[in-house]
């Protein structure tokens, strides 16, 4: 018995509906593709960074960077950092306090799609500070930067966030006196093509990096990587990610226990326009190889002690 053969007509449906079902498939799989290249962007010039302060940490006895010879004897601090990591970094090209030349010169956006100036401006005040003499918080309480509650611009019941003493004195005057500017930026395009910015808002390692664990990390800096370079999307938390400066360690924004928090500081959607909302992701996207915040609210469905997947596969 002969077998009926498909017609012409009948083979051009089938083809159409295949492409038709890869066209919606198509935007998924580019995405996720291009997450995991940005992901791995990130890793490599993290370890860059983080190798290139080990190996002139070493020549200087293992010093933070604030004690280094020619930091410490200079009045912009950003600047004199990068000089001496620069060969271990691998500098390209060197754009001073201007991120004109090394960073896109389109405009930036935060995770939830608001125009940000975070790589202009100058880093946000630091909050706490560590007293050199006993090793006890002294707070700024003039300061709404790093080491204040930044998500207390949003309603927030976590309690885990830490709560500032009230009625400390202000006794961050005499912290600056070294350095004419308070605050520097550094910006640079290493060879690899990422474009990295280091800012300074301390004279020397001391300001302090609020967590809710038990440590007392130095706070000495941030570093700002767009690790596409000027290409797009320049949008904080996807090409663009945060780290701090601690002594000589490179540690990512937002990691479990950063009061700069996941929760918080990586919302696809957020009731108020904050600047630095994305980079609050950098922990999360390095640990978790992933990028699932942007297809679901962090804290919601998201969280270091909740699904790493938007979707929970059965």
């Amino acid at each position: 018995m002969k077998k009926k053969a498909f017609t012409l007509a009948e083979v051009l449906i089938v083809m159409a509906l295949i492409g038709f079902l890869f066209t919606l498939m198509l935007p998924t799989v580019v995405q996720k593709q291009g997450s995991t290249k940005l992901i791995e962007s990130a890793q490599k010039t993290q370890s860059r960074i983080q190798d290139a302060f080990n190996m002139t940490a070493q020549k200087y006895n293992n010093l933070p960077p604030m004690d280094w010879p020619s930091v410490k004897s200079s009045s912009n601090k950003s600047d004199a950092i990068m000089k001496e990591i620069a060969n271990n970094l691998q500098v390209m090209s060197f754009c001073g306090d201007s991120a004109k030349g090394c960073f896109s010169s389109k405009e930036y956006k935060t995770l939830n799609g608001v125009k940000t100036n975070v790589i202009t401006d100058d880093m946000d005040p630091i909050t706490k500070f560590l007293e050199q003499d006993n090793n006890t918080p002294v707070y700024n309480q003039d300061a709404n930067g790093w080491g204040q509650d930044n998500q207390s611009e949003i309603q927030n019941t976590d309690n885990n966030l830490d709560n500032q003493p009230q009625n400390q004195p202000n006794t961050t005057q005499s912290l600056y006196e070294e350095a004419n500017p308070q605050y520097s930026s550094t910006y640079v395009t290493l060879i690899d093509g990422s474009s990295l910015v280091l800012k300074t808002g301390t004279t020397r390692c001391n300001g302090l990096l609020p967590s809710t664990d038990i440590l007392q990390r130095p706070l000495c800096g941030v570093i700002y990587v767009d690790v596409n370079g000027q290409s797009i999307p320049n949008m904080l938390g996807v090409d663009v990610f945060g780290f701090y400066l601690s002594n000589n360690n490179i540690l990512p924004m937002g990691f479990y226990g950063d009061d700069f928090s996941f929760n918080y500081n990586c919302l696809r959607e957020t009731p108020r326009a904050k600047k630095t909302n994305g980079l609050g992701c950098t922990a999360w996207a390095l640990k978790n190889k992933n990028m699932e915040y942007r297809k679901c609210q962090a804290g919601t469905r998201l969280g270091w002690t909740k699904a790493t997947r938007c979707e929970v596969s059965k």
